[in-house]
């Protein structure tokens, strides 16, 4: 942990971001007790997240080459990785913000498609240690 801190919890959340639209949009966000629970946490939004754009006719991301991948195809590929999830508890057990993203074409406000950035994140919440 960051020296003279220690974590009094970890708060995730789910983001997207569009600069050609001009737009954030917060989406979920929770305050868990452990980073194994952060990780699930936002693994879990990983597959929500993934199975929304996969409903909507199919991932938007598909359909313009200029993705190597699907939004949803990133996010249930990282939240399968068992290895990588161990490496992110340890990550944020150590103090580290951890996150998840992707990028792809979406519509917002049902204009033409826009670039989106997707961000799935956690970070350490600190307070000073006591001095006892």
């Amino acid at each position: 942990m960051t020296a003279g801190f220690t974590a009094d919890g970890y708060w995730a959340e789910a983001k997207v971001r569009s600069p050609e639209a001009g737009g954030e949009w917060y989406l979920s966000g929770a305050w868990l007790d452990s980073p194994e629970e952060a990780v699930a946490w936002l693994h879990s939004e990983a597959d929500r997240l993934a199975a929304v754009l996969e409903a909507v006719d199919g991932d938007p991301a598909e359909e313009d080459g200029g993705y190597a991948c699907p939004v949803s195809v990133v996010f249930r590929e990282w939240a399968a990785d068992a290895e990588f999830r161990a490496v992110q508890c340890a990550a944020l057990a150590g103090g580290q913000p951890v996150s998840a993203n992707a990028r792809g074409a979406d519509r917002v406000w049902g204009a033409e498609a826009v670039e989106v950035l997707y961000s799935l994140s956690a970070r350490p919440l600190l307070r000073p240690a006591s001095d006892r």
